[in-house]
């Protein structure tokens, strides 16, 4: 069973590639909102393709996250392969960034909101916080050109180290890759990938889905703890499970970190 999702999993990261390299053509990062405007009302059904590459990408992390769930067990029972795991949960952190760097190359209010928050919480990391800045985001020197370029690396590393390195595989079966397509591609017919005006006040923003726990914990503590620390926690919970000889308190860490996780972004989405 945990073989299959992560076989969704890689089908939804084959469709939100595709339907990226789509939307990528007709992308100008000097003018990010107007191109992504642009593609919504000019291109040919790009509508549709902007909202399968946003639907597929969200798909592709929540179908990770099952995948990495699903393989828990035997992560703690078989030490043979902590390689493999490691890379599984380091697949994580990056799935998110891809994700989260899709919203900031948008340029809308959430995008551009997204953007600033990025670059503060990398200049809070003590040392190398201007270093990272520089590799991941640099958005008031560069605008998005940089995230840009991230944005494409972390594309094709999940790829190749999903596939490739982790599966020693790279094909997709055709059940899930039909599943994934009929799945994003009704939702993509249906419900158009939000975007908003750039404008918008900046106390009515609010984040991607997957980052309002951080928000909301943004207003009482310091960016290192909010926004490093605080989501740092359950990967490093999972990265130690096949070290540790007393799992228990591990499962109490990422138990208690996921019921604050949803009651912070209950609190965010209901402010």
């Amino acid at each position: 069973m945990s073989r299959r999702w992560g076989e969704l999993a890689t089908a939804a990261l084959l469709v939100s590639a595709g339907s990226g390299f789509v939307v990528a053509y007709h992308y100008e990062a000097a003018d990010a909102f107007g191109s992504a405007v642009a593609i919504d009302a000019l291109l040919p059904f790009g509508g549709f393709w902007r909202a399968l590459h946003f639907y597929s990408s969200q798909a592709f992390v929540l179908l990770l996250l099952v995948h990495t769930w699903q393989m828990l067990d035997e992560a703690t029972l078989d030490r043979q392969h902590n390689g493999r795991w490691w890379l599984l949960v380091a697949l994580l952190p990056m799935g998110v960034l891809a994700l989260f760097t899709g919203y900031v190359l948008r340029a809308d209010a959430t995008g551009l909101a997204a953007g600033a928050v990025a670059e503060h919480l990398a200049l809070a990391v003590p040392v190398a916080g201007p270093a990272l800045d520089r590799l991941l985001f640099a958005v008031s020197l560069e605008g998005l050109n940089r995230v840009y370029v991230v944005h494409y690396l972390l594309t094709a590393l999940l790829w190749g180290l999903g596939t490739w390195y982790h599966t020693r595989r790279v094909l997709v079966g055709r059940r899930e890759l039909a599943l994934i397509l009929g799945v994003t591609g009704a939702a993509a017919a249906l419900v158009r990938a939000p975007m908003d005006a750039p404008g918008a006040a900046p106390d009515l923003i609010h984040g991607p889905w997957f980052f309002l726990a951080v928000q909301e914990l943004l207003r009482h503590l310091p960016p290192l703890a909010a926004g490093v620390v605080y989501p740092a926690v359950p990967v490093a919970a999972l990265g130690l499970m096949p070290l540790a000889r007393a799992r228990r308190p591990l499962w109490w860490l990422l138990g208690l970190w996921g019921a604050s996780y949803l009651v912070l972004t209950a609190v965010a989405w209901l402010r």
